[in-house]
């Protein structure tokens, strides 16, 4: 048997270095994002507060994220980026901030006409949804993978698809829920768009085809108020507001609370996600 080749000096430095760089510079050009996955975070506004709290391990509130007379209404959390996205009324725009330094990058104004074309429409319900319980809701959601964004229509039976931008993709009747959407949060792994309903005395969560049928459905075994939903997806746990409002439920894959985590007031929007701890895009 030959013997091995030695290396030469500084070779098994050099070269993984290289490789690295090279890595970086490619998912740069190529526009993609990753991140190396951090603990998980849950991110919460309330109704008497600008900021948006951080309820995580040794977690830092964004502070004035909102303007006087301003409210959440929708958050989505982006993994790859570690932005928020934020749904805010009566200015109808999603504010994009940037964390943890807080700092506001963009607002784009949301568009969710009805007078849309055939083919931008998916599905085929029709009319208002039913009352559900508590308040509309205007929850916002988003896909890590592409950075597209989901926003609950006005009708409460339909979900916006918008790009990272802003720009209208199509409009998604959803199919298979009791009541009215009354919350939505994405599963980054298994890659499905999850949408909360109440009716009934009940709260449901169900997760959604692309067509917008619902292939899968858990009942929550508490009282919540439902008007935001948060997901995630490494530990399978769903949070949501519980009854009163002040405090966010944290469900297992059956629907089963088993933590309760307290807020700085009345919870309008959450979501949930992994902290970014490198960041590349």
């Amino acid at each position: 048997m030959p013997p091995l080749t030695r290396p030469r000096r500084g070779e098994t430095t050099r070269k993984p270095r290289r490789a690295w760089l090279a890595a970086l510079v490619a998912v740069a050009l190529g526009g993609g994002g990753c991140a190396t996955r951090g603990p998980n975070h849950v991110y919460a506004t309330t109704a008497d507060r600008a900021a948006v709290q951080d309820l995580g391990p040794a977690g830092t509130p964004i502070r004035d994220a909102l303007k006087p007379g301003e409210q959440a209404v929708g958050l989505a959390y982006d993994f790859n980026t570690d932005h928020l996205f934020v749904r805010v009324v009566p200015a109808q725009v999603i504010r994009v901030i940037e964390r943890p330094s807080g700092k506001i990058l963009r607002e784009m104004p949301l568009a969710l006409s009805d007078n849309l074309p055939k083919d931008k429409v998916v599905g085929t319900n029709t009319g208002p949804a039913e009352a559900g319980n508590g308040a509309p809701s205007a929850d916002l959601a988003i896909r890590s993978s592409d950075r597209h964004l989901f926003a609950v229509h006005p009708d409460g039976r339909s979900v916006v698809e918008l790009t990272l931008h802003g720009e209208f993709v199509r409009r998604v009747e959803v199919q298979g829920i009791a009541g009215r959407i009354a919350g939505l949060a994405y599963d980054q792994r298994g890659n499905r768009l999850l949408a909360l309903c109440a009716a009934a005395g009940r709260a449901q969560v169900g997760a959604l085809a692309p067509e917008g049928n619902v292939t899968h459905c858990i009942t929550l075994g508490a009282a919540v108020a439902p008007v935001s939903l948060g997901y995630d997806s490494d530990a399978r746990r769903y949070f949501v507001p519980l009854a009163d409002g002040h405090a966010l439920g944290e469900f297992d894959a059956t629907g089963r609370l088993v933590a309760t985590h307290p807020a700085d007031g009345v919870i309008t929007a959450v979501d949930a996600g992994p902290r970014s701890f490198l960041r590349v895009f």
